[in-house]
Order: C-alpha cells, then structure tokens, then sequence
C-alpha cells in the first residue's frame, strides 16, 4: 500500500497486520482527545507519535486524534530511501501518517526526544515569527523528504529547540515523553494569545 502526496511517494511495507497492544496506545490515544477538546487541533489535522524498543508508534493517516484507537496508530521499524521510492516498514493495520518521514528523521537526529505531537495551530503557525518561536527557512509540501529535511536543518541550527513551526504548515513539539510534548503545544498556543 502506498501513501502519496505531491513530492513523496512512500510505501508501506506491513510486517506484521495487527493492532498494536503497545502499553503507551491508550495515553496517545487520551492526549489526542484532550488536544481536540482544547481546539488546538480539529478532526485529522495533525499527526502524534512516540518512540519504542523496535522504532515508533504514529497515528494513522486520515485518523482523527480524538478516536485513536490501536487500530489506527502503526509502529515503524525501519525507513529505507531507495532511489525512486521510499518503504516504510510497519506494524499494524492503519497505513501510517504522510508525515512519517519527518517523525523518523527527527528521532534519528535527536536521540532525547521520545514524543512529536504535530498539530495544525492556525494562530501558532500565523504568529510564530511575531512571538519568537522559531520557523522552518522554507514552506515545503506536507508530508514531503523536503518538509522533513527543514525540520531537521531547523533542530540542527538549534540543538536545544523543543517547540518549532513549519513555515505555513503547523507547529512541532518535541517532547522526553508524551506529556511534555502537549504541554509544549499548549505553551506555544498561550504564547500567541498574549
């Protein structure tokens, strides 16, 4: 099965078709709740992840985060760049975000952050250079290795960034654990409304 936008191409190569009965599911799937409930995130915008023992749990494209459920969420295992395509290798029964990409490329970059909770914040995403969060250089299409790429340039410039936006896009909280990542996305959201 593949997942396609408009510069990348992924396919999913299942290994295992299962739900996953991973301990940390039904916490993902309770902050996903709470985030909509706050009106930071709406239906299916955004994507949520967290890092296991073989890789990382993602939510499911499409999937609303306020129904998570272990149905819906993939954990990746492994990413290989090929030269005309990318294969995602995943466990689970849901084909996993378009933003896959750029969670996997951020834990390889950053081996402290254990949660990425991204969420389409209008008015984090409209105000982030005004209130001095810190902005990818360059707008790229969702779920592109180029929007990935800019994130991971932007955590490069800046080792010790937790909370930065994808210039248009959305913002990205880079949490130890699931619950610093949302309280990273409420702060930038209080932030703007200063």
């Amino acid at each position: 099965m593949s997942s396609e936008n408009n510069s990348l191409v992924f396919s999913s190569v299942f290994l295992a078709r299962n739900p996953q009965n991973e301990p940390h599911v039904p916490q993902l799937a309770e902050w996903g709740k709470k985030l909509v409930a706050s009106g930071v995130v709406k239906g299916t915008e955004g994507n949520l992840s967290f890092r296991t023992r073989l890789g990382f749990i993602i939510t499911g494209t499409d999937v609303a985060l306020d129904a998570l459920t272990p149905e819906n969420v993939s954990e990746i295992t492994g990413v290989v760049y090929g030269l005309n395509i990318t294969s995602v290798y995943v466990k689970g029964i849901a084909v996993p975000s378009r933003e896959t990409i750029m969670h996997s490329q951020i834990y390889e970059e950053r081996a402290d952050v254990n949660a990425i909770f991204h969420v389409h914040d209008s008015r984090v995403t409209a105000n982030a250079d005004k209130s001095g969060i810190p902005v990818t250089a360059k707008e790229q299409p969702a779920g592109s290795l180029e929007l990935a790429k800019e994130a991971v340039s932007l955590i490069q410039s800046n080792k010790d960034v937790k909370y930065f936006v994808l210039r248009n896009h959305g913002g990205v909280a880079l949490g130890a654990n699931m619950d610093e990542a949302a309280k990273l996305v409420a702060d930038a959201s209080a932030k703007v409304k200063k």
